[in-house]
């Protein structure tokens, strides 16, 4: 073989070499991209479920705050009809 030829596939060789390293690095990539994204679908999956308990507490506070609003409101008419029937009676402090 002639010293010319053996260059040329000297060279093809370093071609293939280097696209292999390409390839080789891709592949590293997408393995650690495949990893982040597992990874940040299970902290996706911990905030639904911690967005999920959030709208229970929620649920359970408003029925709670509805019956303070009630209650208060309640309370407010009992003692303004209370001052009333005071001035009404004519009952003195």
């Amino acid at each position: 073989m002639s010293e010319d030829r053996l260059n040329r596939i000297e060279q093809k060789l370093d071609k293939l070499v280097d696209i292999v390293e390409s390839i080789a690095r891709v592949e590293e990539k997408i393995v650690s991209n495949d990893k982040q994204t597992k990874r940040l679908e299970l902290r996706l999956d911990k905030m639904e479920d911690e967005v999920a308990e959030l709208g229970k507490l929620a649920r359970q506070n408003s029925g709670v705050a509805r019956f303070a609003d009630k209650f208060f409101w309640l309370l407010i008419g009992g003692v303004v009809s209370f001052g009333v029937w005071l001035v009404r009676t004519g009952v003195t402090a």
